[in-house]
């Protein structure tokens, strides 16, 4: 299967699966204890995600999972404050319309819900 196709349920197998290597190395390589070397790991993976997601690195073609638009979307609630939009917008690289259905679904409006009785 191509990774452009993969499944929600493959790319976070391949998620683990790099955070894994990831906590092999470190613990072998620079000796870390395995709690520490897990943290490292799941931050230098959501990192990978969110700068290199969807695209293949390197020689051999690593591939890097892109985040969850879930987890894109939560992100997005959580830093959006009522008055930043276009600075969260920015943040996120994403459009205005994007931006205001996904607050809207967090808020149980859709973008074009019907407009309120008079």
């Amino acid at each position: 299967m191509n990774n452009n196709t993969m499944t929600a349920g493959q790319a976070e197998d391949s998620v683990l699966q790099l955070q894994y290597d990831l906590v092999e190395i470190a613990t072998a390589e620079l000796g870390m204890h395995e709690v520490d070397a897990s943290r490292v790991a799941v931050a230098l993976v959501a990192g990978l995600r969110k700068r290199y997601g969807g695209e293949r690195l390197g020689r051999r073609g690593l591939y890097i999972p892109a985040p969850s638009k879930q987890e894109r979307n939560e992100a997005i609630r959580r830093d959006f404050d009522g008055t930043n939009a276009e600075a969260v917008m920015r943040l996120y690289g994403i459009r205005r319309s994007t931006f205001y259905r996904v607050i809207g679904k967090a808020r149980g409006i859709g973008v074009c819900s019907p407009a309120a009785p008079k």
